[in-house]
C-alpha cells in the first residue's frame, strides 16, 4: 500500500483518528473517524477507539461487526460525556478485487477511480453514540487495485472557513483530487493542505486526509 496521511489538531490534542491493520492475504483493514468537538475529552475517546480496534480486529472480524464491538465497549463512556463519533472502517482485499466496508455517519469517505468523478462511500449507520442498538449494514465496492484511490478526511477540513467566512467546502478537496489523480498520496495530502493554507483563516477543528493507494 501507498498511503499518506496528515492530522492536524486545532487544540494540543485532537479528536481525529485513524488506524490500519494487516489482516492476513495482502488484506489490509483501514479505519479514520472523528469524535464530535475536539480537545482532551475528544482524544481521550480517540485513545479509547484505538485500544478497542487493537483488540478486535483480526481477519474474521467483518466492519459491520467491528463497528458492533466499538459501540458496545465505548457505550457508557459516549453516555456518560454525550459525545458521539463518525467513523468508517473498510477492509480492501486485493485478491477478491473488493473494497468492503461499515461507515458509521461519516459521509466523508470516496473511491476515486482512474478516470471519471470520486464515487461517495455513503453511511450505512448513524454515529456511534447517537443510537443505542440496531445493525450498522456492510456494503462490498469492486476495486480497481493500483489504480483506485481510497480518500477519507474529517468535517474539519471541509468546514474550515478563511477570514471572510467563506468554507473551504468538499468540492475544492475533491476538485484536487480528480485533477492529480496520478500523484502520489504524499503529494496529494500535500497539496490539498497547500490550497487550505492558501484559502487562509485559523483552525478551528481538527483536520485529517486519508489517502491510500495499493
Amino acid at each position: 500500500a501507498d498511503v499518506a496521511v496528515r492530522c492536524e489538531a486545532a487544540a494540543s490534542v485532537g479528536g481525529d483518528f485513524y488506524t490500519f491493520a494487516r489482516l492476513g492475504r495482502g488484506r489490509v483493514g483501514t479505519m479514520l473517524g472523528d469524535v464530535s468537538s475536539h480537545g482532551l475529552s475528544a482524544a481521550l475517546i480517540a485513545a479509547e477507539v484505538l485500544a478497542a480496534v487493537g483488540i478486535h480486529a483480526n481477519s474474521t472480524t467483518p466492519p459491520d461487526e467491528m463497528l458492533t464491538l466499538l459501540r458496545d465497549s465505548l457505550a457508557d463512556e459516549l453516555e456518560k460525556t454525550e459525545m458521539y463519533l463518525t467513523i468508517f472502517y473498510g477492509i480492501l482485499d486485493p485478491t477478491a478485487g473488493r473494497l468492503v466496508y461499515a461507515s458509521a455517519g461519516h459521509p466523508h469517505a470516496f473511491r476515486v477511480p482512474r478516470t471519471g468523478s470520486a464515487e461517495r462511500l455513503d453511511p450505512t449507520a448513524p454515529p456511534l453514540g447517537l443510537v443505542e442498538a440496531g445493525r450498522f449494514g456492510r456494503r462490498m465496492v469492486p476495486w480497481h487495485f493500483a489504480h483506485d484511490l481510497l480518500v477519507l478526511f474529517t468535517d474539519g477540513l471541509q468546514d474550515h472557513a478563511n477570514d471572510t467566512g467563506e468554507r473551504f467546502g468538499e468540492a475544492r478537496i475533491l476538485a484536487r483530487i480528480e485533477t492529480d489523480r496520478a500523484c502520489t498520496p504524499q503529494q496529494l495530502v500535500d497539496r490539498v493542505f497547500q490550497d487550505l493554507a492558501d484559502f487562509g483563516g485559523p483552525a478551528a477543528d481538527d483536520r485529517t486526509l486519508l489517502v491510500l493507494r495499493m
